[in-house]
């Protein structure tokens, strides 16, 4: 299969995820409120969405630490081409490939990164308004926001090997989603704003026709 098919596969979670945290997100989910109910609130598709995103990011890291393990020190490729995309030469890298100091690979630190904003924003998803939901928001905050000056250097490295990885791509955007969305959380838990997103805004459609009189 395409290497840029499956990255499409993966990223659907992320996209699904991050429109249910948008305004269009109501619309988004009137078709499957009557599967879950839950996301007939803002807060409901919120901490849906960020749960969708973890979970994406959690998935194309994972894949990419197999890439990485799939083409190192072998003649196996998995995604290399002659166009400025090439997960190969960037995640194959024999020195840009892991991370300064712990020598890990990248997919394995973010396969690890992931694992644990999954479970900060699954615990928020379960419990949102559990004492406990500040302190998870504020683990999402710390670890997606720590993961900015790391997609930076990753850039940098990218710029230096002169070709781009999109699986990387991804996996920085997931990073910068999960920041967006759990600010946007955390700011709301600060006021009245969390109450309110409580409230359903939508109701399931009703299909049918009406009884004759």
């Amino acid at each position: 299969m395409n290497a840029n098919l499956i990255l499409g596969l993966e990223s659907l979670p992320l996209l699904v995820g991050f429109l249910l945290t948008l305004p269009v997100g109501g619309r988004l989910a009137q078709p499957v409120l009557s599967i879950w109910p839950s996301l007939a609130s803002p807060r409901g598709r919120m901490t849906a969405g960020l749960v969708l995103i973890c979970l994406s990011g959690l998935i194309i890291s994972t894949h990419t630490f197999w890439i990485h393990e799939k083409i190192t020190g072998t003649a196996t490729s998995f995604c290399a081409s002659d166009s400025i995309f090439s997960c190969d030469d960037v995640i194959g890298h024999e020195t840009y490939a892991y991370a300064p100091i712990i020598g890990l690979p990248w997919g394995l630190l973010g396969m690890g990164v992931f694992a644990a904003l999954l479970f900060a924003a699954m615990t928020v998803q379960k419990e949102p308004d559990a004492r406990g939901r500040t302190r998870m928001l504020q683990m999402l905050m710390l670890f997606s926001g720590g993961g900015i000056p790391v997609i930076l250097l990753l850039i940098s490295y990218e710029i230096q090997i002169e070709k781009l990885c999109q699986y990387c791509t991804m996996a920085h955007l997931a990073n910068v989603l999960v920041l967006v969305t759990s600010v946007r959380m955390f700011r709301a838990t600060q006021s009245d704003a969390w109450v309110d997103m409580a409230r359903a805004d939508v109701t399931p459609r009703v299909q049918g026709r009406s009884e004759e009189a």
